[in-house]
């Protein structure tokens, strides 16, 4: 290893020790002794991942590859944070306060696996020189918080979808991919996939279209550019439940702001949320409206690294205002497009709350995630309800890669 030093040894070799006599020592004394060797995940049990994690160490520590020791390290790391939460005995008895009660009863085995684990990480660190250890230092809290709120609970849904489980039934049986067959056949949940669907049909291009335009208004006008920017960007900072409750009022069949002004025209009034023909278009509109002020500061952004200079070339050789527009600020925005695209595509159609808050799924607005949600925290079907958000992930999945596909994103310029 280039510019290794063997001064480091004194944090990996202390690291690889420790670890390894945590093994073999109880990680938890409470009525019983529990050893690494009682906890497992889809049937492997822990003592055999950290054999292999402890070999894979040494054996990358032998090479050049610092990126893969530190990623090696992470993953033990991680490993030992998971324990936890893997055994259901205090998680039934103490529910939330089962982090706590861990901690309480963890004896030295757990504790070395930790230590262990930490001098790892920082001999991985200390590889790298300064310049290059920084940044990974100022986003290693990040990491940590998205492992454990974002990619363990993703993880364990995926175990959970494979089983029959009941929050109220102790007994979780493994039922394979009953689940996943259930769904697909699911004609209410193939309904709410289509009513998600209508609502992105709905909010990407009306976003796009009307973010881009009152974008290029704010780039046409000079006066009063950060008045508008913080005007338009108001609504997508504030609270989506807020913006939902003001809607609806606003919305509201009798004494609504919507039904007054279009009175004013001689219109009879209309049910905006509970007229199962125009509910989900409504709250698509607030959706659109909420989200505007994100996608113009997206969109200014792009325009605004256009360079003046190719804009002025443009001038000198005749060009209009519209040739301007659709010949170079279009192409040359493109970056700020397909974000917006891809991003709004999947927000759209993971949409929650506005429905949540407006309709509470009724008049024929009930979206895959409300659909999902109903499923696993009023019926506490979470097995069932894990197997149909593994599917909602599986088309957002191949959308957002078609997308990608389509727009060249994936191509290399």
């Amino acid at each position: 290893m280039e510019s290794y030093d063997k001064s480091l040894n004194i944090l990996f070799i202390p690291g690889i020790l420790i670890t390894t006599i945590g093994l073999f020592l109880p990680i938890i004394a409470d009525k019983g002794i529990m050893f690494l060797k009682d906890f497992n995940v889809f049937g492997i049990s822990y003592l055999y991942i950290f054999i292999a994690i402890i070999v894979i160490n040494i054996l990358i520590n032998f090479t050049s590859k610092r990126k893969w020791i530190m990623l090696a390290s992470f993953i033990q790391l991680f490993f030992v944070l998971s324990i936890p939460f893997l055994r259901n005995q205090w998680k039934q008895v103490y529910r939330a306060k089962f982090f706590l009660y861990f901690f309480k009863k963890a004896t030295f085995g757990w504790y070395f696996l930790a230590i262990g684990s930490v001098f790892l990480v920082v001999y991985a660190f200390k590889l790298f020189s300064k310049k290059k250890t920084v940044p990974y230092l100022f986003v290693t809290p990040t990491l940590v918080g998205v492992c454990f709120l974002t990619f363990f609970p993703a993880i364990f849904a995926i175990f959970i979808s494979f089983r029959k489980w009941n929050l109220l039934v102790p007994v979780k049986p493994f039922v394979g991919l009953s689940n996943y067959a259930q769904a697909i056949t699911d004609e209410y949940f193939l309904r709410s996939l289509w009513t998600s669907f209508k609502y992105a049909l709905g909010v990407v291009p009306s976003r796009i279209v009307f973010g881009f335009l009152f974008a290029y208004l704010i780039y046409s006008i000079p006066k009063f550019k950060s008045f508008f920017r913080v005007v338009y960007f108001l609504p997508f900072v504030t609270s989506t439940v807020a913006v939902s409750v003001i809607w609806k009022w606003i919305y509201h069949p009798y004494y609504g702001l919507a039904n007054y002004f279009i009175s004013l025209f001689g219109m009879k009034p209309i049910n905006w949320l509970g007229n199962p023909s125009i509910a989900i278009w409504a709250v698509a509109a607030v959706s659109v409206w909420r989200s505007l002020g994100y996608d113009i500061i997206i969109f200014l952004s792009g325009i605004n690294d256009i360079p003046e200079t190719v804009l002025e070339a443009s001038q000198i050789d005749g060009a209009t205002r519209w040739q301007q527009f659709w010949k170079i600020i279009v192409p040359l925005i493109k970056p700020s497009l397909i974000l917006i695209f891809i991003t709004s595509t999947i927000s759209a159609i993971q949409v929650f709350t506005e429905i949540y808050m407006m309709t509470g799924g009724s008049a024929d607005t009930k979206t895959a995630v409300y659909y999902i949600w109903e499923y696993g925290f009023t019926r506490l079907q979470m097995g069932y309800a894990c197997a149909m958000s593994m599917i909602l992930f599986g088309i957002i999945l191949i959308i957002s890669l078609i997308q990608m596909r389509v727009t060249n994103l994936l191509e290399e310029e």
